[in-house]
């Protein structure tokens, strides 16, 4: 007979997922359980954590109340550069406490393998805004500084290019733009 407390099923011991890099507010797996409580009902309701494998808190798993899957929904933005993928082993129990006597697990755990895809990323320039100071009378052609940006995708090769998209009226101080 299906369990008192909500359970993972053979061959549900493992779900899978995937979200892009960079998303927030996205359910990104849905977690399945049987409950053999009267549907809706206090006793039916699961409930689920994540025991392992996010430690910065990637992840939440709310409760879908119209069927009671988990819904493994991603509230801290990943980083495909940071990690490829998570696996997360995740415990659903009875949100009510269990009558005094009865013999079931209170607990059934499942593991979760979340993919992250890599999003073309812009570059960045780490100093942003940058501050720069020269002496009065550098000769003309002096560098006075370097603006290099840093693509944050490290395994998509890609050239970095610079536009000025503005103009500058030397005699009146109006920048407007080029484009």
């Amino acid at each position: 007979p299906p369990p008192l407390s909500p359970s993972f099923l053979p061959p549900a011991l493992s779900f899978s997922g995937e979200v892009p890099e960079n998303r927030v507010n996205v359910v990104v797996a849905n977690l399945t359980v049987i409950d053999r409580d009267q549907p809706h009902s206090p006793n039916w309701a699961a409930q689920y954590r994540i025991a392992s494998g996010d430690p910065q808190g990637h992840f939440l798993i709310r409760t879908n109340p119209v069927n009671n899957d988990g819904m493994v929904t991603v509230v801290k933005p990943v980083d495909y550069e940071q990690n490829r993928a998570f696996m997360l082993t995740v415990i659903v129990s009875n949100k009510a406490p269990l009558a005094s006597g009865i013999q079931s697990s209170l607990q059934s755990s499942a593991g979760v393998t979340i993919s992250v895809q890599d999003v073309n990323e812009p570059p960045v320039f780490p100093s942003n805004p940058k501050s720069i100071r020269f002496e009065e009378g550098v000769p003309a052609g002096t560098t006075l500084t370097v603006f290099a940006a840093q693509d944050p995708d490290l395994f998509i090769h890609q050239t970095v290019r610079y536009v000025r998209n503005y103009r500058l009226l030397g005699t009146t101080g109006l920048i407007s733009d080029r484009r």
